[in-house]
């Protein structure tokens, strides 16, 4: 075998798997795992499925539920009348309607494929890798956003996605924020197919690696650095300033009666106080203490947030007294002397127990941003795209010391 034949396999063999071009990277989008799904086609237009019998035949639309350990399915020429699928089956639903297929309320392009994981009917969707960045961008950041912003989002998250193609073996990603927000096809507008059309094959790189593009709404006023959130520091993703100031979320507040706090801290047998014991540079809640009438516990920041659901872990907390627009701050008498209990009380400090507090109380929650704070901050990128700053300025500004590559 000559030497350049050779190195053509090498190269070949050691190449992501993908078609001729770049948008023919094919990406696998969870989109439902449940017991029921229900297909169909757009107005005159026919599907065309594969895996049940005469699949050839065209169908408008068709059912599949799985009850009582089998899968059953009926189409719009059947007059209701179920038919049983084998246990392992495997149906490519599609069409050729640039509309595409509707799953429920929404419409999505390419092929969506249906089996069975979990005793649970799983629909992927296998798309074209831009196709799904268009709704993606969509989905994710307003469409009224300038195009240099809309152009930052299509890049972060084609770099998003690109990291993560093949790493599992069902899908890729799936369609919610869990990975990034993903609506179908009525996402797309011409403003979000432009952003990823003239951003094509463009991704971020560090030391010639995709980088973790991870991206949120906003900061609130400062971006988080990932080691605060996650296990990793990432030498991209530092805390730097932010310009969200206009975002509808930059300044929030929440009430939560007492009520509801004893069911949420119900193995603690309800809330007595709670005292915020640290804080990041950039004034996000990192530990928590809860006293309760059962005891005390250390926590997260994150974990109190998801647990009082809340938009962001940067927030100040106060309990107070009566309704809520009648509050007075409470403080306990502890060694002959008042404190806070927002009051840093030190290292070593040793908590007494504390006395039950009133039936009826709030927890006031005063916090800013929205979302975990690190990488790019879409209102921040809002901000300086109306000030004339390309997407290149505000990656670079947000993802610090990357590049911006082509990828094929």
């Amino acid at each position: 075998m000559p030497g350049w034949t050779i190195l053509l396999f090498l190269f070949l063999i050691s190449t992501p798997l993908r078609n001729s071009a770049y948008n023919e990277f094919i990406i696998r989008v969870l989109l439902l795992h449940d017991v029921k799904a229900s297909f169909r086609a757009d107005a005159f237009k026919s599907l065309y499925i594969k895996g049940v019998p005469n699949q050839l035949r065209k169908i408008k639309s068709i059912k599949i539920i799985h009850s009582n350990g089998q899968t059953k399915y009926s189409t719009d020429n059947t007059n209701g009348k179920l038919f049983l699928l084998p246990k392992d089956f495997n149906l490519i639903i599609k069409n050729n309607d640039n509309r595409g297929v509707w799953l429920g309320k929404r419409r999505y392009a390419g092929e969506l494929r249906v089996s069975m994981k979990n005793n649970k009917l799983q629909v992927i969707n296998h798309l074209e890798i831009d196709k799904y960045l268009r709704s993606v961008v969509g989905s994710e950041m307003p469409k009224e956003f300038p195009l240099a912003a809309l152009q930052a989002q299509a890049v972060a998250s084609r770099t998003y996605a690109m990291q993560l193609l093949n790493k599992k073996r069902d899908f890729d990603v799936k369609a919610t924020q869990d990975s990034q927000v993903y609506l179908g096809l009525e996402s797309e507008t011409p403003i979000t197919r432009k952003a990823v059309r003239s951003t094509k094959t463009l991704v971020l790189t560090y030391q010639d690696k995709l980088i973790n593009s991870v991206f949120h709404s906003s900061s609130g006023g400062r971006t988080e650095a990932s080691g605060n959130v996650w296990k990793y520091q990432f030498p991209y993703l530092i805390s730097v300033v932010d310009y969200d100031q206009n975002s509808p979320k930059y300044r929030w507040s929440k009430e939560i009666s007492s009520a509801k706090l004893d069911d949420i801290f119900n193995e603690l047998g309800g809330l007595n106080s709670i005292q915020v014991i640290s804080k990041s540079e950039s004034n996000r809640v990192l530990k928590v203490l809860i006293y309760g009438p059962k005891g005390k516990k250390l926590i997260s920041g994150k974990t109190l947030r998801k647990n009082l659901d809340l938009k962001s872990t940067k927030f100040d907390l106060d309990l107070g007294i009566g309704d809520a627009h009648n509050k007075k701050e409470i403080n306990y008498y502890i060694n002959n002397s008042y404190i806070s209990l927002n009051e840093d009380l030190g290292k070593g400090f040793i908590s007494p127990k504390l006395p039950p507090i009133r039936n009826e109380y709030v927890l006031s929650v005063r916090g800013l941003g929205a979302g975990h704070g690190v990488g790019m901050s879409q209102w921040g990128a809002k901000a300086m795209a109306d000030k004339g700053a390309s997407f290149r300025k505000i990656l670079r500004h947000y993802y610090r010391g990357v590049k911006i590559n082509s990828y094929y």
